[in-house]
This record gives C-alpha cells, structure tokens and sequence, in this order.
C-alpha cells in the first residue's frame, strides 16, 4: 500500500455514570427496519439479535459471525465492544464487484458508536481495499480525532474511475462517548453527519460506485487485503440503505436516542498510549518504559513474587518514563507492575508483567530475531505471538521497525500495540533501519548503551555487535573503528553482529536486477565490514532490510569456506514480502519468500536455529559448533 493515502478534504470508556445510564436506558431504540428506512440490512447488538457468534440482522437478509471475544454492554445502552486484536463482526468474506447487495450508486450508512481508543486507521463499516491506485470500495471509520467517509466511484461518465476520496469531518470525538455518525452518497456528492448535523461535504466523486474484485464486508474493523487494523470501539447499531437519506432523516435517526449523546464519559485515570515494556537487560538490571497520553508520575512495583514489595518511584511529571532498575539476581525471574497517577491524582495500573535477568556464561539460553516490522500490524502481531509462544530469554530486531520514523502513530500503533505482550515480557535489542531515518523518535522509545546507533552487549556465552548502516561503516568511520576494537577485546565464546543492510544478498533488484544479470549481492559502501568479520571469526552476521529470508554458506575472502562467516537476512516481520534471484548465488544456503522469524538455541559450544513462517510451521534449520 502506499505510504500516504490518496486523498484527504476535511469539513466545514468504560460504563457511563449510573444515574445517566438509569436514564436513558429505557429510552433506547433499535436499529429495525422502518417504513421511511427500507434498509439493506441492519444490526443492533442487543440480546435479541447478537446470540453467541452470531448478529442476526433485522432486515432479515444477513447473518453476521461475531469473531474474537467481544464484551456485551448493557449499560448505558445494548452494545458490542471490541476490545482485543481479534474482535470484529464478519457480516460477508469475499464480497465481490457486481453482487446483488452492493448498491450501485445511491446508499447510506448510519451507526451508533463510541471510540475508546483513537487509531490512524479505524473501521466502523465498509467493504474496502486501499492499495496504491486502485482503491476500490466505501468504508465509514475514523482516523485520530474525527470520523471519515472512504468512496471509490467510477465517475459521471462511468469510465472515468476515481481515486478513494477520504472524506474528513471538522468534529473531533472524545474518546469514551457516543456518537451516530452517518454517510450518504446519492450519485454526485459525499456527505458526513455527526450527530444529526452535516460535518463534511464533497462533489470529489461520482456516478457508480467501484467495488473491489473482492473485499470484506465488516463491522468494527479497518480491513484489506495487506492491511488489518483492529479497533477499540463500542458499536450499539448499523443500519444500511441503498437510498441516500435525508439531512432531515438523518436527524430523526439521531433524535431517536439523542439522550446516549449527552452521557459524559466517566472520570477516569491516565491513559497508556504505549503500556509497559522492557528495555536493555542486564544480568543484574533491566530497564521498564512506557509513555501516556498526559503528564504523569510513576511508581514501578517489582519483585520475586505477586504482588511485588519493593518499589521504584518518578516524582517527576512526564509522558514518557524509562525507569533502570539495579543490583538485580542474575537469571531471576521478577514481577513487576507500573503505576501512573495523572495531575488530577487519578492512578491507572498497567498490566501485571514478568521479566528474567540474563543468564550466566555457562548456561544454555534462547533468543528470536526479527526484521522489517514496517506498517504491518496483523502479520506483526502473529510473528510477535509466535516468538512469545517459544518464551525466548531476548529478541533481536534486525531494523525497519516502523515504516516512517517520523510518525508517531505507527510507533504506538503498528510496533508497540501489536507487540505488546512479547515487548512487556522480553527484552528487544534493536538496530536502526532506514525506514527511521534516524528520527529521534527511535532514540526516544529505545534505551541503549550510547551513542545508540552502535553498541555491544554480552548474553550469556555471546557477545552481540550493533551497527548502524545508514551511517559509514567504511575503514575510517568511527563505527569501523569502535568494532575493530570491540571485537578484538571480545573473550565471549560467540561472536554475533547485526546491522540493518546486507553484506551478501540474492535479492531481485536491491543491488540491480539479478533477473537480467546484474547486480553487487549487497551494498559496496558495506563491504568492508567482511574484512572485520573475517579478521575476528565473528561467527554469524544478521540483517534485514530485504523482506524475505536467506541463509548463506559460511563465506570467507569472497568464498564458500567452512572456516568463513554465515550470513543472515531476515526481514519477515511485516513488510511486504520481496523476490529472490531466479537462479542461486553462490553463497545462497537456504532462502525462502515468507513472513517469519528466527529462533535460536545456545548451550556451550552448540548454536541451533529454527526457522518459522508466520503460520508456526518450520521451514530452516541449522546447526554450528565449535569447541
């Protein structure tokens, strides 16, 4: 998918308070089909039409499979709420250009919803793809702060196929509240109601609407062919029409339950915008972050058992806190749980977490490597649970962990969120990718042994060697240097290095086109880092930044030499996935086009590696000793 999408035009949490709920409880309607509606089809999450996996809908045309474990609402209205990364509502897999359900031109979408946590790109209801320039389909959603109305048309003419429209209303939501939000398009115009009133128009399309070859039709889901973004929402109805309503229909709709609009959302306390995850461990320390969405102090409780005694405590206010803590038991496994507490002395706990203090040269241990998370979520997420299944002493991410450095969002929302229970619970040593672009947003949410973009540390028998190739690494740069002499001062039984761009790689066309005979196999600027590799007997070299998997015989001076280096590239961990040279390189081992991870195995002189595609099934496996 391209990175930005392709047009923007922006417009002219829980329970709600008991008595408000009491209220208007009663008062509520129901999303049935009506004389001046006639709907395509229309779900109300109440006990009546929501049974087990199943949302009848009371048209009486769809039933909807209800997917993940959503929570039923009862209060301050009958409601689903999506709450984990599995939850939505299937209504149709696969619906495709040219089904009778689709309509052609004129339709409506209406909803009652409430968003409890705001994402870049959030789904109540459509059928969408969004890739590159052919975009195709409608998807009523959200992005950060305001509702949005996606359409894709063939034009007045009917040969003059538009590019999506995001249509982007001026109202911005407040997390914890309802809204009915509504979209119309009746042929010639775009339009977007937020509680009853008109929040955004547009004539950008026109004529019928342009489906996708296929697509599913879902509720509470932004959902495409490479894109699979789960939301945080709470939705009471969906109602869908094949006329475009009315302003003042659209109204009445609001009206009927108006008094759900007016519930204040509850007091609450702050919010994590990233939850707690473990940073840089040490034998005897291991360092706890995380970041929330207003100033706040923090008190960290850790220890051998649940609940932890001892505490360490942030008297200073901030977003973003990053608490080191010392004089650890090596290869113990700890408890801990981050408090925050907000201005207004409201207090929210995070999760309750564990962590294990690095092992000791003599004892066996296990890490996972991954690379090229980029904009991914869905894949990520299933990497990331698979690396978590295998409970790793650490993981090792090859770069590319986000698609663009700068925006904040995919750091929260397309690594930290997906990544959640394995980060909380295991320790990441990342290099940096050039998808960052050295953004200090890398520097921010990573705490490393400076200067950051090179380090070392040593994990049981290993050492590990970190650089960043975005930067010189040629006989002269400081980076070239710092290595010589790390590696010549290493006694660690294993020697590993990892960096974001290959030494050697078969890819298609990185370093030319290997499908009409010409390319480098790597980078020229990153060679001479073999000098070193060699020179030292590093054992293994890692990298990602070519999104498949390839494993090389070990090669020394340019050749295939048992005495040599094995290298690498492993960039399965999101992006999306590249080509390989038709014909084998000479140093090419083992290659495979797929999503997945690496895991590794340690004991002694004794190094194993698995290699898993994203569906758990192994597809590599090596070994190397040495005494």
């Amino acid at each position: 998918m391209s990175p930005f999408k392709k047009r923007l035009l922006v417009g002219g949490l829980c329970v709600a308070v008991v008595v408000a709920a009491v209220l208007i409880h009663g008062a509520m309607s129901t999303a049935g089909p009506s004389d001046d509606l006639k709907p395509i089809a229309a779900w109300s999450f109440d006990a009546d039409s929501w049974k087990g996996k199943t949302a009848s809908d009371r048209a009486g045309k769809f039933e909807a499979a209800v997917l993940g474990k959503p929570s039923r609402l009862s209060v301050p209205t009958a409601a689903i709420e999506f709450t984990g990364p599995n939850d939505y509502v299937l209504v149709k897999k696969d619906v495709r250009a040219g089904d009778p359900i689709l309509p052609k031109q004129a339709f409506s979408v209406a909803a009652w919803v409430r968003i409890d946590d705001p994402t870049e790109w959030g789904g109540i209801f459509g059928a969408l793809q969004d890739n590159a320039s052919k975009g195709r389909g409608f998807l009523v959603g959200f992005d950060r702060d305001k509702f949005t109305f996606a359409l894709a048309t063939a034009g007045k003419d009917g040969n003059s196929p538009r590019l999506l429209t995001y249509l982007k209303g001026k109202t911005s939501y407040e997390a914890g509240r309802w809204y009915h939000v509504a979209a119309t398009y009746d042929g010639e115009a775009m339009r977007l109601f937020v509680n009853g009133t008109e929040d955004a128009t547009s004539t950008a399309q026109s004529g019928n609407v342009l489906y996708a070859d296929k697509a599913n039709l879902v509720i509470g889901r932004y959902q495409d062919d490479d894109e699979d973004y789960p939301c945080r929402v709470a939705i009471k109805e969906v109602v869908w029409t094949d006329t475009a309503l009315s302003a003042e229909k659209v109204a009445a709709r609001f009206k009927a339950d108006e008094p759900l609009a007016q519930v204040k959302p509850p007091a609450v306390g702050p919010r994590f915008v990233i939850e707690p995850y473990l940073q840089f461990g040490t034998r005897t320390g291991m360092t706890v972050m995380c970041e929330t969405d207003a100033p706040t102090t923090a008190v960290l409780k850790y220890g051998n058992s649940f609940p932890p005694a001892k505490t360490a405590k942030v008297d200073k206010a901030d977003t973003l806190h990053e608490i080191a803590l010392t004089d650890l038991t090596p290869k113990t496994k700890y408890y801990y749980q981050l408090e925050v507490t907000g201005a207004d002395g409201k207090t929210t706990a995070g999760k309750p977490g564990t962590f294990m203090t690095a092992v000791d040269a003599t004892d066996a241990y296990t890490f996972c490597v991954i690379g090229d998370t980029q904009r991914n979520p869905a894949v990520t997420a299933k990497v990331s649970k698979l690396m978590w299944e295998r409970r790793p002493h650490f993981v090792v991410h090859l770069g590319d962990v986000v698609d663009e450095g700068a925006a904040k969002w995919m750091w929260t929302g397309d690594l930290f969120k997906p990544c959640h229970e394995l980060f909380s619970r295991v320790v990441v040593y990342p290099c940096i990718g050039n998808h960052e672009k050295n953004h200090a947003h890398y520097y921010k949410y990573f705490s490393l042994p400076k200067p950051e973009y090179y380090y070392s540390y040593t994990y049981g028998n290993a050492e590990f060697f970190v650089l960043d190739t975005n930067k010189p690494v040629d006989p002269k740069s400081e980076q070239y240097q710092w290595l010589d002499k790390a590696l010549a001062a290493s006694t660690a039984k294993w020697k590993v290095c990892y960096h974001h761009h290959p030494c050697y790689s078969s890819d298609s066309d990185d370093y030319g086109d290997t499908w009409k005979g010409k390319t480098t196999f790597g980078a020229a600027k990153h060679k001479p880092l073999l000098t070193l590799y060699e020179k030292h007997n590093v054992d293994l070299v890692m990298n990602g930044h070519i999104h498949l998997y390839e494993r090389t015989h070990p090669i020394k001076a340019g050749k295939v030499d048992p005495k040599g280096v094995v290298h690498i590239t492993s960039g399965g961990g999101g992006g999306s996935v590249e080509d390989g040279d038709p014909v084998p390189a000479f140093f090419k081992n083992q290659g495979r086009v797929v999503y997945h991870c690496c895991y590794f195995t340690v004991v002694g002189g004794r190094l194993e590696c698995r290699v898993f595609d994203d569906e758990g099934r192994l597809f590599d496996q090596f070994e190397m000793r040495k005494d």
